[in-house]
Formats: C-alpha cells, structure tokens, sequence
C-alpha cells in the first residue's frame, strides 16, 4: 500500500539565507541608544562640556561613551585633534543614522502606547531638577501625552518623603549615600559656598542662609557646625535655591549646595577645612514611585523618566 507523502515541504528558494542574515544581525554588536544620544548632543551642542550639561552628565561620562561607540563600531569619530569637533567619513555616516535610529525608538515607543492617555500626575523634585532637568524632558512628554496633566512640586527631602504615597505619584529626591530607594540617577558633593568678594565665613556666628527645616543639606549644615563647635545662625531663609545663591553671592551669608548648583557660578567658590568648614556628606538624587498602583498617567511618565533620565553608572 502506497503511504501518503507526509514529509515537510520544502523550503521556498532563498528562506535559508534570509534566516542566515537574520541570525548575523541578532548576533551583532548593537548601537545603544545612550551612546548614539551621547554622539547627536556632542555634535548639535558643539562640545563636551555643553553636551554634558544639556545631558547632565559629567565631561568625563560623555567622552566615555564617544570612546565607547568608537569602540563599537572600530573608528574614530572625530578628526584629530578632537577639540575641534571635525567628523570623520565614518563619523558623518553614523551621526545621520543616529538620528534616525533614535527617532525611530521614540516612534516605536510611541506606537506601543495606543490610545489616549489622561489624567493628573503628582510630582515631587529637588530644586535642581525642578529648575535644570525636567522642564525640556517634560515638554517633550506632553507632545506625546497631551492630555496628560503634571503637577509637579518642589520640595525638601523630609516633605517629600512622607508625601511619597499619600500625595506625590512620584519623585526625585536627595538622600545620603547608600539611604536612597528606587533608581539611582547622580551623586551630587555637597558643598559649604561663599562670595570671593565677601567673607561671612569669618564672622561669628556664622551667617548661613538656608532652605527650609526639613531639608538634607539644611540638616547637614547644621548639625555639621555643632560638631565642629562653630557657632551659627540662619541669617536666611528660602525654599528657592536660587533665591539662598543670590544672598551668598551678595555676601550676606554662608551657603549649602549641591556642587551642581553652583559649578557654573564663577563669582563663588567653595569652603574647606582650611577655612575652617569640615567636609560635607555626598548625596545621592533618587527617582522613586509610590509604593502603590499608579495611575496609567503616572505609569507613563515613570517609564519616560526611566527612558530619558541619565543614571549613574
């Protein structure tokens, strides 16, 4: 008795070489994204040190990840000598397929959330990223999710803490090293600052302006002093940083910043222990969730800021 032919049909013509060219791209060495972003703001910034500030990396992290992707892809991207930002051939080739591939992510991403999404979300953040990093990466959010509301609110650490649940979906705040919980984004010195043109710190007491009780660097100043048996009192206070640095920069008083705050500030400079200013502890700036079910509104900016904010590494 003849047997039904039961055997598996044959491969169309070529499916063994598109399977071949599928399986050398898996097996590739893959672009990463943060290096490709590295690239693009380097070029459009015209420099390192610009590009790391609209990054808000350090010099050195970008120019880790310019050796990184030159690395990947086995040439230099910039002609020598490099300070002059002149592409190479292969440079040039990259820069526009950068481009591309990272508007293509953000498309993708795009396409994968359907819908529109609303609703309010509550958000707490340290005066640095209020003021310095969130309001572009927020922008940009709302072009995708515009019917989506942010409340977004600065605070000091111990405040933003205990509203974390009850009234923040999430935030970005300070801790002392290794204290922080959720996603370790920098690790700021934190610094004793005065005018070069003034000399509070000579005075007793000492003169400091601060921001409000509950905050960390408050905390640390004061309690710092106390153990160094200095003398001091809050000539100033104010929840806007911006508001302490123009009265230290006066000369009125001492100050306590993020080292961040005031690396661009020529005018001031920092306190040591040969001033007389004992160090100070490093913080740690952390994006945090509630410890609860977000709303869909929250989830999405979540994952944005997971996106786009830089982590330490």
């Amino acid at each position: 008795m003849q047997r039904d032919d039961q055997s598996t049909p044959a491969p169309r013509p070529g499916a063994d070489d598109e399977l071949a060219d599928c399986k050398g791209m898996l097996r590739g060495r893959l672009l990463a994204p943060e290096l490709l972003r590295a690239l693009v703001a380097v070029v459009e910034c015209n420099g390192y040190t610009p590009a790391a500030r609209y990054l808000h990396r350090t010099q050195a992290a970008i120019s880790q990840q310019i050796a990184r992707l030159e690395d990947c892809i086995g040439f230099d991207l910039f002609e020598k000598p490099k300070r002059q930002l002149q592409l190479t051939e292969q440079g040039k080739v990259l820069l526009d397929y950068a481009r591309r591939l990272l508007a293509l992510n953000s498309e993708a991403m795009e396409k994968l959330r359907p819908g529109v999404v609303s609703g309010k979300v509550r958000m707490g953040a340290t005066n640095f990223y209020a003021t310095r990093v969130l309001p572009s990466l927020l922008a940009e959010f709302s072009e995708i999710y515009p019917a989506i509301h942010i409340d977004l609110q600065v605070g000091v650490a111990d405040e933003m803490q205990r509203k974390l649940g009850p009234a923040f979906d999430l935030t970005i705040n300070a801790f002392r090293g290794g204290e922080g919980n959720g996603v370790l984004l920098r690790k700021d010195p934190v610094v004793w600052a005065v005018s070069r043109k003034a000399a509070p710190h000579l005075k007793h007491p000492v003169p400091l302006a601060l921001l409000p009780q509950g905050s960390l660097l408050r905390r640390w100043a004061e309690e710092t002093l106390t153990a160094a048996g200095k003398r001091w009192v809050v000539l100033q206070e104010s929840s806007s940083v911006e508001v302490l640095r123009a009265s230290v920069l006066a000369g009125l008083a001492v100050g306590v910043f993020q080292e961040a705050t005031i690396s661009e500030a020529a005018e001031l400079r920092s306190l040591g222990p040969d001033d007389g200013f004992p160090a100070l502890p490093s913080s740690e700036m952390w994006l945090e969730r509630a410890d609860r079910e977000l709303p869909r509104a929250a989830k999405c900016l979540y994952e944005f800021l997971l996106e786009q904010l830089p982590r330490w590494e």
